[in-house]
C-alpha cells in the first residue's frame, strides 16, 4: 500500500473512522501527554491536534499523533485494509526485507514549499509536548526519520532516535555508537569533520515503521520502504548536504552532528520503552542550520513508554516487524526448523527439533545480529507441540520441559539496550561503552534429544500426551452428548 504522503494517510484514517481531530485549545505542558495516554491505553483513534496552546500564530500549529497505535491501523498503512492477520502482515514485511525496491531521486517536492535560515530557525514554532512528566524537556525526536549518509560508501541510513529540543536551533540526541547512525559518526570523527544529518517528520506511514524496526546494517530502509509501497520513494537532496529525504514529507530539519565534547548538552531523562525514566547525560547536539517545510505543515510525534498494561505505537509496530526480524535473522543463520515466533519482552520461538543445539543455535543467531542492540534479552524456544500464543503452555513447558540445572544459559557481557534499570548505572554509560552492557538469557524449553526413542529413520520420538481421550471415545461422547444431560457453562449460569 502507498500513500502519497502523510495528509493522504490522514484522510484515509478519517475515511476508514480512525481519526479523532481536537479543536480545543490543548496545553503542550502535559495536558496533550495525559490525553495520548488514555487513548492508546483504550485503543482509540488517531489524533490530529489542531489547537495547541502557544502555537496558534506559529509556522507549524498542528500536531499528528497516534497513527500505527493498534494494530489495524497498522494493517491499514501496509495494506489498505484492517482486517489483515499479523501473521501475513509479519510475511509481507518479510518480503519486503528482502525483494527492496530502491528510491528515486526528483529535483524538488512539496518539502521545499518553504526554507528557513538564519533567524528563522527556531524549534520552539513547533508544536511538540512535553510528552511526560518527568522528562527533561520537550522530545521533536520520537515518531520521525533520522538520515545520514556514510562518508565512505554514500550508505543512507535511517533510524529513530530520540533528541530533545535543547536551545531554539539545537537538539540534544542518544546517539548510540553501535546505531547506524552511530557508525557513520564514528567514521566522520576519524575524519575530523561534522556529520550533517536529516530529521523527517511525517510522511507515509511506512518511513515511521521502517525508522524503528531491526532491519540489518545491509538494507537500506528506503529500499524497504519502496517494497512495502509497491514503488520507489521519491526522494529530494537536503538544501545543505547530499543526504536524501522524501520529497513530500511535512518538515526536513538539516544540521550537523559534532564529535567535540565541549559540544555536548544534556539529553535526557525521557520516558522509554521500559516504562521508565532513563538518566540525562551529555550527548551530542544536532546544531539546526535549515528548516524545510511544507505550507501548513503537520508535525508527527509519539507518546514513548510502555508501563505494564499500556499500549504505545511502537508496540503495535514492533509485534509485525519483530517478529519478521526474528524470521529473517535466523534465516540468514541457516537456522533450521523455526516455525513460528512471538516478540515481546520474552521472545517466543518455536521450532521443530532436529538436532542438538537447536535452541542454542537460536539465540546465539538472535544475539549475535545487529538488531539485538534493544531487543531479544530473554528467549525461550519451545518445541513444535508447545503453543507460543498460549500463556498455559507457556508455563506448562517452563515447569515440565525445563531442567534449570542445565537449561537455563547466561550470555554476560553482550551488547544491549542503555535503558534497563536491572543494569548498573556504570554499565549503561554508552559515552564509555557505546552502548548498554547486557547480560541475555536462554530458556531451553525443548525436549533433550538424548531421552528420546528414534523411527526405523533415525528420527526422534517422543510418549504420547497422557492429557487426551482415544479419539474413538471422543467421537462416542460427541454423539451421545445429548444423553447425558449435562448442562453447558452457559446453562448453568443462566441458572445461577
Amino acid at each position: 500500500m502507498k500513500f502519497v504522503d502523510q495528509r493522504e494517510w490522514i484522510a484515509a484514517l478519517d475515511e476508514h473512522g480512525e481519526l479523532a481531530r481536537v479543536k480545543v485549545p490543548v496545553e503542550w505542558t502535559g495536558e496533550i501527554g495525559a490525553i495520548c495516554r488514555r487513548v492508546l491505553n483504550e485503543q482509540g483513534p488517531a489524533l490530529l491536534l489542531e489547537n495547541v496552546v502557544g502555537h496558534e500564530r506559529s509556522w507549524c500549529t498542528k500536531l499528528f499523533t497516534g497513527s500505527l497505535g493498534t494494530a489495524a491501523r497498522v494493517s491499514l498503512a501496509m495494506t489498505g485494509r484492517k482486517d489483515v492477520p499479523r501473521r501475513e502482515l509479519s510475511e509481507i514485511f518479510l518480503r519486503a526485507l528482502r525483494s527492496g525496491i530502491p528510491p528515486t531521486v526528483v529535483p524538488t517536492g512539496p518539502v521545499k514549499e518553504n526554507i528557513r535560515r538564519g533567524d528563522q530557525v527556531d524549534l520552539s514554532e513547533i508544536p511538540v509536548p512535553l510528552w511526560h512528566p518527568g522528562d527533561g524537556g520537550r522530545y521533536i525526536n520520537t515518531m520521525c526519520a533520522v538520515v545520514t549518509r556514510d562518508p565512505e560508501t554514500g550508505f543512507l541510513n535511517v533510524g529513530t532516535y530520540r533528541g530533545v529540543i535543547a536551545g531554539p536551533r539545537q537538539i540534544a540526541t542518544l546517539l548510540l555508537l553501535g546505531a547506524g547512525w552511530g557508525e557513520h559518526f564514528v567514521k566522520y570523527a576519524e575524519r575530523g569533520q561534522e556529520m550533517p544529518v536529516a530529521v523527517v517528520y511525517g510522511w507515509d506511514p511506512v518511513m515511521d515503521m521502517c525508522g524503528g524496526s531491526q532491519i540489518p546494517h545491509d538494507v537500506s530502509e528506503y529500499d524497504v520502504m519502496g517494497a512495502l509501497r509497491g514503488e520507489p520513494a521519491r526522494l529530494v537532496k537536503c538544501h545543505l548536504s547530499d543526504i536524501l529525504v522524501p520529497a513530500s514529507a511535512e518538515i526536513v530539519i538539516e544540521g550537523f552532528v559534532s564529535s567535540d565534547p565541549a559540544t555536548f548538552l544534556p539529553e535526557g531523562p525521557f520516558g522509554e520503552y521500559p516504562g521508565t525514566y532513563g538518566e540525562a547525560r551529555p550527548r551530542p547536539v544536532i546544531r539546526v542550520e535549515c528548516i524545510t517545510h511544507r505550507d501548513d505543515p503537520v508535525y508527527r510525534g509519539s507518546l514513548e513508554g510502555v508501563p505494564v498494561g499500556a499500549m504505545n505505537e511502537d508496540a503495535a509496530i514492533y509485534t509485525i516487524t519483530s517478529k519478521a526480524a526474528v524470521f529473517n535473522t535466523l534465516q540468514r543463520a541457516g537456522v533450521r526448523g523455526v516455525l513460528d515466533v512471538r516478540p515481546g519482552p520474552v521472545t517466543f520461538v518455536r521450532i521443530r527439533q532436529s538436532y542438538n543445539g537447536q535452541a542454542k543455535q537460536v539465540a546465539a543467531a538472535l544475539w549475535g545480529s545487529a538488531a539485538a542492540e534493544h531487543f531479544w534479552k530473554v528467549i525461550m524456544v519451545v518445541d513444535d507441540d508447545v503453543d507460543i500464543y498460549n500463556d498455559r503452555a507457556i508455563q506448562w513447558a517452563l515447569c515440565y520441559r525445563v531442567n534449570p540445572a542445565i537449561d537455563l544459559l547466561v550470555f554476560p557481557a553482550t551488547r544491549g539496550g542503555v535503558l534497563d534499570q536491572t543494569i548498573p548505572l556504570a554499565e549503561r554509560n554508552d559515552t564509555v561503552l557505546g552502548t548498554g552492557r547486557w547480560n541475555r538469557l536462554l530458556i531451553d524449553a525443548t525436549r533433550d534429544l538424548r531421552t528420546a526413542s528414534h523411527d526405523h529413520f533415525g528420527r526422534p520420538t517422543w510418549p504420547s500426551m497422557s492429557t487426551e481421550p482415544d479419539p474413538r471415545d471422543v467421537t462416542r461422547v460427541e454423539e451421545r452428548w445429548r444423553d447425558y444431560g449435562i448442562a453447558s457453562p452457559e446453562r448453568r449460569s443462566k441458572k445461577a
